[in-house]
């Protein structure tokens, strides 16, 4: 799957490939081709009684060396973070748009 998006004001393609799936369990997509070194994303599911719970596991390495390492620690992780959450939060219902 190739999806385009834009972060920071920059025009963002990334190709990702599901690499491994335990249907109803998780499933994991990592980065074929895009911006990251590494980029890989684990979906575990759950049920309870409330209903299916969602756990996101990333893995990422930007490139350029020691200032990719660097802009991972001081921005990438906690960007992704949110980002992360917000988009569960959009699929849960849970997100209002202003």
């Amino acid at each position: 799957m190739t999806w385009r998006a834009w972060h920071f004001g920059i025009p963002i393609r990334m190709t990702s490939r599901i690499t491994q799936m335990e249907a109803p369990d998780y499933f994991v997509d990592e980065q074929v081709k895009g911006p990251f070194r590494r980029f890989r994303h684990v979906h575990e599911f759950s049920e309870d009684a409330a209903g299916t719970t969602t756990v996101d596991r990333i893995e990422f390495a930007a490139p350029f060396g020691p200032i990719g390492r660097l802009v991972e620690k001081l921005v990438l992780a906690r960007y992704l973070q949110r980002l992360i959450e917000t988009r569960n939060r959009h699929l849960s219902g849970d997100l209002t748009v202003e």
